[in-house]
């Protein structure tokens, strides 16, 4: 709601929230009114277990919406929400002949059939989530790099420049990954169009199929 009188200026109302798994702990949570033009120092905090994605809601003015701690000018009244996601997402995934296992201290194991090395995952460590192809299998790392190892012949396990990933799916001969920004990456075989995800935007989760 916008108010204001003669010489008052005027106010606008910020409405924060939180999704489950956090909280916002500057501010606050609720609704505030502030004065036209204020610069509002944004922070949040994730839960054990859970971590920040990104704010969401009238982001158009928030200064770095990948930041758990940034600030909103106050042009409007604005409804903002801090996203929040399991860290551990995945801890167990499956590839055709391979069964990969996340360990909570952010090692990865892996057992079965090692054709192109997929089981080679003794020296990972950071990690967060797994996923598994038919013959590759990809972990995200706390720092929200990706890696990968295994059958590379469609490029499925070329990831090594991704950043600000903070899911990951795999199919069986292509790799996904969404970014902190809603956006979505894909490399590997598209011969059906598979990666063709160029264009997508406000995304909040990713899935793979086989093809």
């Amino acid at each position: 709601m916008m108010v204001g009188c003669g010489d008052y200026p005027v106010q606008y109302d910020l409405t924060i929230s939180s999704t489950r798994g956090g909280e916002v702990t500057s501010p606050g949570e609720g609704s505030f009114a502030y004065a036209e033009g204020t610069v509002v120092n944004l922070a949040a905090e994730a839960e054990d277990g859970y971590r920040f994605v990104r704010w969401t809601g009238n982001v158009d003015t928030v200064a770095n919406i990948n930041s758990v701690t940034t600030a909103i000018t106050m042009n409007g009244s604005y409804s903002i929400a801090a996203s929040f996601q399991l860290r551990y997402a995945s801890v167990v995934a499956a590839g055709s002949y391979h069964t990969v296992g996340l360990r909570a201290d952010g090692t990865v194991v892996a057992v079965g059939r090692n054709d192109y090395e997929q089981c080679d995952v003794g020296g990972w460590s950071d990690i967060v989530q797994v996923a598994a192809g038919d013959w590759h299998t990809v972990g995200l790392k706390h720092d929200d790099t990706v890696v990968a190892i295994g059958d590379t012949l469609y490029g499925q396990c070329d990831v090594g420049d991704w950043s600000g990933i903070i899911q990951i799916a795999a199919g069986a001969l292509h790799t996904v990954g969404l970014s902190g920004d809603g956006s979505v990456i894909a490399v590997g075989d598209d011969y059906l169009g598979q990666c063709d995800v160029g264009g997508w935007s406000d995304i909040v989760q990713v899935a793979a199929g086989d093809w």
